[in-house]
């Protein structure tokens, strides 16, 4: 008899306890899980000028927030040579210090990326393609190359520039006034017949997807002559799309086609003086069944669990204006 009450006992207890457990779920409802969410990273630019140290501390709060992937905008090494032996050494410095930990990246060409034809044969044969989609979750990404400029032009390109960067070092307030800085190129790039036919192609291909989002280096977009890149926005026009781009240094938004295109900053580059706002950051974006969400998270408001910025960052000068 007492061993059937103290069982009796037992069971009820432990039916409480169960159903306790679950009484925060009956008051405040279910967690959601969502099988289309899709969450990302998106890196500025960190060379053109890179600080020493900036890029590491976003690289370690990225693997901390744990996305699906990572994504950049360009400009991940400082480049601008034809030695193979440094670029590979610049490369290496680079995915030491992203330390991604498993997470996939999805590099974007940058001029300091490829400013050269050796530069452009060592980024298809070290890094991958130089332009590229892919798809997950029925999220569209188009990952553009700004620089895809003839090899007679980068030829001619490749000699100005190195003109330009001898005058900056001895005077940087005569760099604008070279021939370099004035090229429309410099600032917007190019896109070929041959990456916009790609494009199309993939376009017409994934007309059901729920988004597509655009990244490139240079803002292309904004060159009045160009044409290229102007029949892959049209071929979109039925689509719901976002622009990235970087290469400037400063954070702008605008709205094109009733679609946001967003400036990324700098996650390590140089701070320069223009329009926008200079800050290291980087973009933190989510999509599920709806329109995507944005949030820019500045590196100096990333803390860990002790209240310090990570990877030593309160020694670094950023957010300089």
């Amino acid at each position: 008899m007492i061993n059937k009450f103290a069982l009796t006992l037992l069971s009820l207890f432990f039916c409480h306890v169960a159903v306790s457990a679950n009484d925060g779920i009956k008051a405040f409802g279910e967690p959601k899980v969502s099988a289309d969410l899709v969450r990302f990273a998106v890196i500025g630019d960190l060379t053109g000028g890179e600080r020493k140290g900036v890029f590491k501390v976003g690289s370690e709060a990225i693997n901390k927030m744990q996305p699906d992937f990572i994504l950049s905008i360009g400009d991940l090494i400082e480049g601008g040579t034809e030695d193979v032996a440094t670029l590979n050494k610049e490369w290496s410095v680079f995915k030491r210090n992203l330390n991604k930990k498993g997470i996939v990246f999805f590099p974007t060409v940058g001029n300091h990326d490829i400013s050269n034809m050796v530069m452009r044969d060592w980024y298809t044969k070290t890094v991958g393609p130089r332009y590229y989609h892919f798809k997950h979750k029925n999220v569209l990404f188009l990952i553009l190359d700004s620089e895809d400029f003839t090899s007679e032009f980068f030829s001619n390109f490749k000699n100005k520039r190195n003109q330009a960067i001898e005058v900056y070092k001895q005077d940087p307030k005569k760099f604008n006034d070279t021939e370099y800085a004035k090229m429309p190129e410099r600032k917007y790039g190019e896109i070929s017949r041959e990456q916009r036919d790609y494009f199309l192609d993939v376009i017409k291909q994934n007309k059901d997807v729920r988004w597509t989002f655009l990244l490139m280096h240079k803002p292309i977009w904004q060159s009045q002559d160009e044409t290229n890149f102007k029949q892959i926005e049209s071929a979109l026009n039925k689509q719901n799309f976002t622009v990235f781009n970087g290469h400037v240094h400063s954070y702008q938004y605008w709205q094109r086609n009733n679609m946001d295109y967003i400036q990324l900053a700098t996650t390590g580059g140089e701070h320069t003086i223009g329009d926008g706002e200079n800050m290291d950051h980087i973009m933190w974006v989510s999509i599920d069944d709806s329109a995507p969400k944005y949030l820019n998270i500045k590196l100096t408001g990333m803390l860990d669990k002790k209240g310090n910025i990570p990877a030593e960052g309160e020694r670094l000068l950023m957010d300089e204006k």
